[in-house]
């Protein structure tokens, strides 16, 4: 296990093919079973399936930073062709929680990181989509392009889908920073 979990490493480069709707749901499956605050399983998740359509939700998300000031350098890296946002994946998947539940972003977190591992362990590679996370609080066209629920939000994004490459060793760390009491 702790071999799995040391290499486990962040997918960036895609193959085009979804992730087929039967393993999205056996990884769902595993996800749902994450722990949550008071085993309250208050969690919505929004599957979109293809490259086009991922493609979509990207450029939505880079519409919405010109609006909100992002950083003109990311912006000139989307104009010439890069997908920095979503990395040309074919699958998105997407955790949502009730906009006033106080422990959505936790629960989130740690059901992304099942679903992480579950991915891992099938040989879906995986990554985390920050921009759309931080994007998606702040613009209701992204949340309405998502079809997220009425009185949900967005608490965290994988891109997902087949590596295009193969690693064959851990990833580097920086040593561990621990006080012991």
């Amino acid at each position: 296990m702790d071999g799995f979990l040391n290499s486990r490493r962040s997918v960036r480069e895609f193959k085009p093919e979804p992730i087929p709707r039967a393993t999205m749901e056996a990884l769902l499956d595993v996800a749902r079973h994450a722990p949550t605050a008071s085993n309250s399983q208050k969690l919505h998740w929004i599957v979109v399936s293809g490259r086009e359509k991922v493609q979509s939700i990207a450029r939505e998300i880079i519409d919405c930073g010109r609006r909100s000031g992002l950083h003109p350098a990311l912006i000139a890296r989307w104009d010439a062709g890069e997908d920095f946002v979503l990395r040309n994946a074919p699958t998105l998947v997407v955790a949502c929680a009730p906009e006033e539940y106080s422990w959505g972003r936790e629960d989130g977190a740690i059901a992304l990181t099942y679903l992480e591992l579950a991915a891992e362990a099938r040989g879906v590679g995986v990554c985390w989509a920050g921009y759309l996370t931080r994007i998606a609080q702040q613009h209701a066209s992204l949340r309405k392009l998502l079809e997220v629920p009425e009185g949900f939000t967005v608490r965290g994004g994988l891109m997902m889908g087949e590596g295009t490459h193969t690693y064959g060793r851990i990833p580097p760390r920086k040593p561990l920073s621990v006080s012991w009491r």
